[in-house]
Parts: C-alpha cells; structure tokens; sequence
C-alpha cells in the first residue's frame, strides 16, 4: 500500500467522523457523544465525577442554601421581625486548551483500515488516553507547576478548601489518617455518606487491605481475596493511579465537576517520510467543585 493511496484512505476515515471548519476537522455529534464517552469510562474519578456540557468557554456552577436555621416561633397577628436569605455562590468553569499528538504507524492503519468499525478504533484509543490525562490534570493541576500541562488550570487537590499534613494524623496508621479527615470536614456535609468517597493511592487502598486482613474475621478474607470496593465508616475506598503518593482524597463524588467544550478537534497530519500519520487532538476543559468546603486532602502518609 503505498503512502499516497494510504494518506486518501486517512482523509476517507476522517471524513466518516468530522465535519470541516475553516481547514480543521470537528468531531461530528455523534462522534463528540462517544468520545466523551471513553473519555469518562477509561477513568473511575471521571466517571464518577459530575460532567457539565459547555456550549461556551465558561460556564457558572451555582449553588444555593441557608446556612443558618430559618424557623422560627410564630404569634399570631404579628409578622416575624426577622427573614431568611439564602447564601448564593458561584464557581466557575474557564476552560483552557489543550492538546495532544497520537502518532499512528501505517503498518496499524493498515491493520485496521479494512475493518468497519475503524473510526471509534481510532476514537476510542485517542479518547481511553485522554481520559487519564485529564483525571491527572482535574486532580493534579496547578497553575504554579512546571508541567507544562498541569500548569493550565488549579486541580480538584489544589482548590479543596480542607487540608491536613502528616503533624494531624499518625502517618504510619491508615485509619487514623481517615478518621482526621471525616473530622477536618464541616459536619453539615456528612449527612449521605454513601455520596462520599475516600480516593486514595494504591499504596494506601493496599494497606487498608492489609489493615482488615491483620483481623481474622469475614470482612478480613473478602479484602483479600476479592477486589470489591472497600469502605471506611460507610464511604467507599476507591484508589486512583492519578493519585500522588502518600496522598488522600475525601469528597463526595457528585460534588467534582469537570466541563468539557464539546468543540473537540481531531485534525491528521500526515507524514509519509516516516511512515505515519499524526493525529492531532484539541479540546478545552476544566474543573472545579460545586462547593469547594466539602472536601479535605490529606497528606503526608508513609504507612
């Protein structure tokens, strides 16, 4: 198959999934629906996490309550002296751009090229990848980093209004590190906590195992011998690889929200000297909480 006939099948492809704009390639809607889609299955924070459609660059998260009692004793004939007034605060989604280059050889085009499904082939490989770059970035991004994607936006760690270091907790202890959390978080929060999740590094979600095995009873050996969630005073236990070492995360899971600008570009860049096709992947996004007070992190663990 020579490069001229391959780069007019390329073109084929991504003709069947985008529609042009000014020389780019957008993803069609129904291409858009899928690749979000993977995006947020190839990542158990994301897919858990509440995902905002952005019909522009920014979009207001509102959230609305009283933060204080508004019932009172009522006399009859008489007005009450005092009315409540709800607390209204907005967060706000400023998506950034960003990019990412997948270089596909011809000899996997090749290979994939005659099957009809070839297109969410490519899709999918893109969106599974992007999908644990962005949990990374949601998670890890601050606008002081070095990283030259991190730096694009402050993370869901960064902008949790409640932290604890290893001075609060015994670092050697697991539960002792949980219990600081539930304490450091305002109790109004804790009302459902089958809302709530405890995202940890492997190395803590292991140790927790191990915790449970050390006690010779039921729940003991189904935390050895099976990988079912594990849950901490009625909150699950969920580890992320996206998340750093030594580090906890406890937040209920609806109040991450993350946007993504559904203007999500796929442009190929042939490059026949090599013997492959660089698909080149834009897309803006980004992350915040519907209330930033419900959440503490927790670092500083060494087990």
């Amino acid at each position: 198959m020579n490069a001229e006939y391959l780069e007019q099948l390329v073109k084929g492809t991504m003709k069947s999934i985008t529609t042009g704009d000014i020389g780019a390639a957008r993803l069609s809607p129904q291409k858009q629906q899928q690749f979000v889609r993977t995006v947020s299955q190839a990542t158990m924070i994301l897919d858990e996490a509440r995902r905002l459609d952005m019909s522009s660059h920014t979009r207001d998260i509102d959230r609305i309550g009283f933060a204080s009692r508004i019932l009172r004793g009522a006399e009859e004939g008489q007005e009450p002296e005092e009315k409540s007034k709800p607390d209204i605060n907005t967060n706000t989604l400023e998506s950034q751009e960003v990019i990412a280059v997948a270089g596909i050889t011809d000899s996997t085009l090749e290979d994939n090229i005659e099957q009809e499904n070839f297109e969410n082939t490519l899709i999918d490989l893109i969106a599974d990848r992007v999908g644990i770059d962005l949990e990374e970035l949601f998670l890890l991004g601050d606008k002081d980093s070095s990283d030259p994607l991190l730096s694009k936006i402050d993370g869901w760690l960064k902008k949790a209004a409640n932290r604890i270091t290893g001075e609060d907790f015994d670092p050697t202890d697991v539960e002792s590190m949980f219990d600081s959390m539930l304490q450091g978080i305002p109790k109004k929060y804790l009302r459902n906590r089958s809302e709530w999740r405890f995202y940890v590094h492997w190395d803590i979600e292991d140790e927790y195992r191990n915790v449970l095995r050390a006690r010779g009873t039921g729940l003991g050996d189904t935390a050895q011998t099976t990988a079912d969630r594990l849950a901490y005073k009625g909150i699950q236990v969920a580890d992320s690889s996206s998340m750093p070492s030594g580090t906890a995360f406890l937040v209920p899971s609806s109040n991450l929200v993350y946007g993504i600008y559904r203007d999500i570009r796929i442009e190929p860049d042939r490059q026949a000297k090599k013997r492959l096709t660089d698909f080149v992947t834009t897309l803006r996004v980004d992350a915040h909480f519907e209330d930033e007070n419900a959440a503490i992190v927790a670092e500083g663990y060494t087990g």
